[in-house]
C-alpha cells in the first residue's frame, strides 16, 4: 500500500488511506479518512457486537422456550 497522509486523501476523494504505521492496538491496516479511525479495529468491533447480539437473541428464545417473532 501507498502510504499517503490523511489530508491528501481527503483531497483526493479517497475514502481511506494508509499512514504505515500501527494504530493503538497494533493493526498495520488502512484508515478511514472521515474520522482516522483503523479499518480493522472497526471490522473487529462490528463483529464483537453481532456475536452480543446473536447470544442474546439465543439466551432470550430460550428463555421463552419459543421461536423468535417476526415483528
Amino acid at each position: 500500500m501507498k502510504i499517503i497522509t490523511q489530508m491528501e486523501a481527503a483531497r483526493r476523494g479517497l475514502n481511506k488511506y494508509y499512514t504505515g504505521r500501527p494504530c493503538k492496538r497494533g493493526h498495520k491496516s488502512e484508515r478511514w479518512t472521515i474520522n482516522g479511525a483503523c479499518v480493522q479495529c472497526n471490522v473487529e468491533r462490528v463483529n464483537r457486537k453481532r456475536e452480543e447480539i446473536a447470544s442474546t437473541m439465543k439466551a432470550a428464545q430460550l428463555s421463552m422456550g419459543t421461536s423468535p417473532e417476526v415483528i
